[in-house]
């Protein structure tokens, strides 16, 4: 195929080419019409041949300059074989107007030339086209086609034209009977490629049937010229040209129609060059010899020709035998290959079938077994020998087995469909195979006839799918279903049961177990919390789920409850069987547990509500007691709002600096003056007033703004007590106690942080005492004990707040770096005109054997002032002195005091200043 570099510019398409020259030769038509019978019929012929054919000459170089490659060379030989042939008509028509044409063979040299010129430019074109879109081997085929049907269409052309070859060369020279020759072998075989090419690309260009037709029309009349030269020279010569006009005309249209859009190509052979042409030169030859057969003539041109249509026709039929070898040799090799590629594919097959981990089982028409593949032996642990030959209905053993038989009876009727699902079966050991099994019906296919069964052994997947899941759903440390699974449970209680009755649930949690990890190790925990998961397993009801949240966290899904209490007693159960002591590595342990019931009656039967539910009351029975259980109710959901709330109101009060310190007398009982004071914190909220530390001081200490708030207090109190002490006569020795939480024992950096608020107010070491709650003391680590002496070291006293209400015990008296006790109001409010002052009177001895001050918290009253004074109470506390006031009341409060000192001795304090408005106060 030719590839154009540029799409050809066309006049307006064939149909306009075609137009084109219709209309010039009509034109050249009707002006030798016009001019029939006058002396300017002949100029019109003469003049007007020529620009005919010179229009078609630059129609064909202008198409030659639309192509590249072989095609312009094409159309430009064309061209130039045209205008050869018009330069060589007019010399010839120049002769006959001067009287110089040689008659009979009188043709000049120049002529001649340009005879051949033409005749060679037309066979080099058309061989050319030969070779366009044909490989080399189709070239020299339809080269010699073209020359064997040239061959054999001269002999017959000879005897037509030109008569016996002796009358001719008797009428004419030899020299014209050879060039006449010549030339019209030439012309056809021109005609012969023409017409072939033109066959063979009829489709890519349209145009080649034009020009086909244009050398037809040429040929004709350079051979009836000949005809006329030789038998009768006088004759008109108008019909040739008009031959000469319509083959250049041909010429014009075929340049100027463009190339038929084709979107496949053509296979490039044609009729007469199938295996039929032989066939068809040898009828050519034959017509060839019957005139010389039948007036019995022959000359030597008769014997040229013969022999070159029998040569030509020998190696044709050669290359047809060569063509048709290749062509069986082609087709076994194809045929071998094919073989070869189905044997190999039969192989493969049959090998993926034998080494195939599937069992494939092929089942006839008649229900029984007629193949079994290798693997059989490998999933079932049976010879697939001993299966072949058996009927179905023989191997139904299980309901498993019933399902495979009426999938394959199915299967039977139904050619082409496909049945899947899973099944088990035995294996030769004992064991259960888990089988992918799919039933195919195969009846229709001649190879098969029957069923296909392809089994897959899931065995190994479906356990580790279970396991997975196991994992997934179950907690890896106790076995018990873990929150994914409980959560999952919980919704499906609240499907099933629908309105039949409430769904509870419970949440528990253990307390003590961070200290069973802190002294133990977590290898201990873990031992802890499988025994407990045990325990919860063995107390709870048969169809209730008892589940592991995480950490020391459990859950239980009451089953339907049998009776109006029954969540109350299995959470008090839960209760009793945890608190029972635990043996873990060889150590006692004992803890307890908090629970939360919830139920769907006050939470609604919504699963996320009815956990957090569950979630929260399990924190209000942690906060109540320890070992206990609380059941929900809405105002928990109220108060945990009001928490949240309140928690948000006391972040922005620490950042806002909404705090005040308040301060306390602290009285010596035998003086009556003020020797020092207890820094208390107050909130002032700017919407709800002032809030009291014992709503705040737990949320402080849980969120851990306590440290911020306790480095606010003590600050503050130091700065305040170290003004009072060089301004306010009578201060000059106060001490000032400040309270220190748990959270503010566990930070490593409070030594530091005392040290430089100390230096930064000035006030002395010795002149502040911090306070720490009995049970904060008691719970310390080593750690918290270092800190403790450490700020002993600096001159810091220590006291112990609410002393009593404890733990208290000599030995942990004797361990601990403590300076005071401090009683709990609790033993004071016990003290009446004729009170129990057993208790008191114990906790003096104590102090005293120990060598430790004594204050008592929470004096209201004077007989108990009076009591405590004789039993040697050193300080006193309380609203019989003074409520807590703010820092500019204090001033008045110690010279008050210090006046009622010099005049009445220990008594009431007569404090200056309005303290109405903290009279209100709840101490701390």
């Amino acid at each position: 195929m030719v590839v154009e570099n540029r799409p050809p510019r066309r006049l307006a398409g064939s149909r306009h080419g075609v137009v084109a020259a219709a209309t010039l030769l009509a034109g050249w038509t009707v002006a030798w019409w016009m001019t029939l019978g006058t002396p300017l019929a002949d100029e019109v012929i003469t003049v007007g041949c020529p620009v005919v054919v010179l229009i078609g000459v630059v129609a064909a170089l202008w198409r030659a300059r639309q192509h590249t490659g072989r095609q312009r060379w094409v159309w430009a030989l064309l061209a130039v074989g045209v205008l050869a042939w018009c330069l060589n008509s007019v010399m010839i028509d120049w002769q006959g107007w001067t009287g110089e044409l040689v008659r009979r063979g009188g043709a000049s040299a120049l002529s001649i030339s340009l005879t051949a010129v033409c005749t060679l430019a037309g066979t080099v074109a058309f061989g050319l086209l030969l070779t366009i879109a044909n490989t080399p081997g189709g070239v020299v085929r339809d080269a010699l086609d073209s020359a064997l049907i040239t061959a054999a269409a001269c002999g017959l052309t000879w005897y037509a034209l030109f008569g016996a070859p002796e009358d001719v060369a008797a009428a004419t020279g030899g020299r014209l009977t050879s060039m006449v020759g010549v030339v019209i072998v030439a012309e056809l075989f021109a005609v012969a490629v023409t017409v072939h090419t033109a066959l063979r690309m009829r489709r890519r260009h349209p145009g080649l049937g034009m020009v086909c037709l244009g050398v037809v029309s040429l040929v004709a009349g350079d051979a009836g010229s000949a005809a006329l030269v030789i038998h009768d020279p006088s004759a008109s010569s108008d019909a040739i040209a008009w031959s000469s006009v319509l083959a250049s005309v041909l010429l014009l249209a075929g340049a100027a129609s463009g190339r038929a859009a084709t979107t496949k190509d053509d296979d490039g052979r044609s009729l007469l060059s199938s295996g039929a042409l032989p066939c068809f030169a040898a009828l050519l030859a034959l017509a060839t010899s019957l005139p010389a057969a039948l007036a019995g003539r022959a000359g030597p041109v008769d014997a040229w020709l013969h022999l070159m249509v029998l040569v030509l026709l020998l190696v044709r039929a050669l290359l047809l035998a060569r063509d048709g070898d290749l062509l069986m040799r082609g087709l076994e090799q194809r045929v071998a290959a094919r073989t070869r590629d189905l044997a190999s594919t039969e192989r493969r097959f049959a090998s993926l079938v034998i080494h195939g981990s599937d069992v494939m089982t092929v089942v006839g028409a008649d229900g029984v077994i007629t193949y079994v593949s290798p693997a059989a032996l490998r999933v079932f642990g049976i010879d697939p020998c001993h299966l072949v030959g058996k009927s179905m209905d023989a191997l139904v053993t299980s309901e498993g087995d019933r399902t495979l038989l009426d999938a394959v009876v199915s299967a039977l009727g139904a050619p082409g469909s496909r049945r899947r699902f899973r099944m088990t079966a035995p294996h030769a050991t004992g064991r259960q195979v888990v089988l992918d099994v799919c039933v195919t019906g195969l009846t229709d296919d001649p190879a098969i006839a029957g069923v296909v069964i392809n089994s897959h052994d899931v065995s190994e997947a479906v356990r580790l799918e279970e396991e997975l899941s196991h994992q997934a759903f179950s907690d890896a440390l106790t076995g018990l279903p873990n929150r994914a699974l409980f959560r999952d449970r919980v919704e499906h209680a609240l499907r099933s049961r629908g309105t039949r009755g409430p769904v509870e649930v419970c949440y528990l949690d253990l307390d003590g177990f961070k200290e069973v990890n802190d002294t133990l190790g977590h290898g201990a925990g873990d031992e802890l919390l499988v025994a407990v998961a045990e325990r919860l397993r063995a107390t709870v009801r048969e169809g209730d789920t008892v589940a592991r949240l995480g950490g020391d966290e459990f859950a239980v899904l009451l089953d339907e409850a049998t009776g109006e209490r029954e969540p109350e007693r299995l959470a008090q159960r839960l209760c009793d069987a945890v608190r029972r002591p635990f043996i873990v590595r060889g150590v006692e342990v004992n803890v307890a547990t908090s629970v939360g019931l919830a139920s769907t009656d006050t939470t609604g039967r919504d699963v996320q509500r009815l956990l957090r539910s569950a979630d929260l009351a399990m924190y209000q029975a942690k906060s109540q007691r320890q070992g206990g259980y609380a059941t929900y109710h809405p105002r928990m959901h109220e108060q945990l709002l009001e928490r949240v709330r309140l928690e948000t109101d006391l972040r922005r009060a620490v950042e806002q600096h909404q705090f005040r310190v308040v301060y306390q007398p602290l009285v010596d009982m035998g003086t009556g003056g003020v020797n020092g004071v207890e820094a208390l914190v107050r909130w002032h909220h700017p919407e709800r007033g002032v809030i009291s530390p014992v709503t705040f001081i737990p949320l402080a200490e849980s969120t851990g703004l306590i440290g911020a708030i306790g480095e606010y207090v003590l600050r503050e109190a130091c700065r305040q007590v170290a003004a009072w002490r060089s301004e306010v006569p009578g201060a000059e020795n106060m001490r000032v106690s400040v309270n220190l939480s748990a959270p503010q024992l566990d930070d490593p950096d409070l030594v530091g942080l005392v040290t430089r608020t100390l230096e930064e107010t000035g006030l002395p070491a010795t002149s502040l005492v911090l306070e720490v709650t009995e049970g904060v003391l008691v719970d310390q680590h080593e750690a918290a004990l270092t800190t403790l002496n450490a700020l002993r070291g600096l001159g810091i006293r220590l006291a112990i707040d609410d002393f009593g209400t404890g733990y208290s015990s000599l030995s942990y008296l004797h361990r601990l770096p403590v300076d005071i006790l401090k009683i709990d109001k609790s033993f004071v409010d016990r003290l009446s005109d004729n009170g129990d002052l057993s208790l008191v009177d114990a906790i003096l001895s104590m102090a005293t054997t120990l060598g430790l001050a004594t204050v008592a918290e929470g004096i209201e009253h004077e007989h108990q002032r009076s009591a405590l004074a004789a039993q040697g109470c050193d300080i006193g506390q309380g609203y019989h002195f003074s409520p807590p006031v703010e820092a500019a009341d204090m001033p008045g409060v110690i010279t008050a005091a210090l006046h009622t000192a010099s005049s009445r001795g220990a008594g009431h304090l007569e404090h200056v200043g309005d303290v109405e408005h903290v009279e209100q106060e709840v101490a701390r």
